[in-house]
């Protein structure tokens, strides 16, 4: 596997080799909620209706186990052909964050290495885009479908599956204000077959320090948001 990168400015993770409207929202919150992050998702990258509802359960399970509930906005494109802009990105509130799903020709214009998956731009708290490169995560699943049919592997792991772990991945660096990678958990910086098997078996989650640091920055954002209305 490779080294794990670092940057000043963004924060990546790579696949290890062996592999202007509102619309729904999902996820609905429990009764006895813990703090709430909202996340407002732009599927640039047209990923299906079926597999993105998925990836947004997954990611909302991995954030219930740390204490934390996910309300997921998917907004309308404008149109078919839309390009990605920048300016569009700001976050309406320090409460809210924006998600891109990207095609990958994207990951270029952020002048990543061919393997990088996501990508949370910016250092510091109150940060509020993370990005996913739709085929990334495709390559990553498809790795998986194919070492289960030479029987290289006897598990199985659904392209909505990995999409949620790295939308939870990236939304963690920008919760955690991490720009490292951890040694363990979903914040590993190279995820390869025993990450993926842990995933697939919903076993792939933030560690209990991690928990506590992102139920105290979702409480903190929320009241800097009250503080500010």
């Amino acid at each position: 596997m490779k080294p794990t990168l670092r940057r000043s400015m963004s924060v990546w993770f790579a696949v290890s080799s062996v592999v202007t409207g509102f619309g729904h929202c999902v996820a609905a919150i429990s009764s006895e909620t813990g703090p709430t992050v909202t996340i407002h998702v732009r599927n640039y990258a047209r990923v299906d209706q079926q597999t993105l509802a998925q990836a947004e359960l997954v990611a909302s399970g991995i954030f219930r186990k740390a204490g934390v509930e996910a309300r997921w906005i998917d907004m309308v494109l404008p149109t078919e052909n839309s390009t990605i802009d920048s300016s569009t990105h700001s976050t309406f509130t320090v409460g809210d964050v924006q998600l891109a799903i990207c095609p990958d020709f994207m990951a270029k214009r952020f002048n990543l290495p061919e393997d990088a998956m996501g990508l949370a731009p910016g250092t510091g708290p109150n940060r509020g885009a993370i990005y996913v490169f739709d085929g990334k995560v495709s390559a990553l699943t498809w790795s998986i479908v194919a070492a289960n049919s030479r029987r290289e592997v006897s598990w199985f792991i659904t392209k909505g599956q990995v999409l949620g772990h790295a939308i939870a991945h990236e939304l963690g660096h920008l919760l955690l204000n991490q720009e490292g990678h951890s040694p363990l958990g979903i914040m590993r910086g190279e995820w390869g077959f025993a990450e993926m098997r842990d995933a697939s078996r919903g076993e792939l989650l933030f560690t209990p320090k991690q928990a506590g640091v992102l139920q105290i920055e979702v409480r903190r954002r929320d009241i800097q948001l009250k503080s500010q209305e």
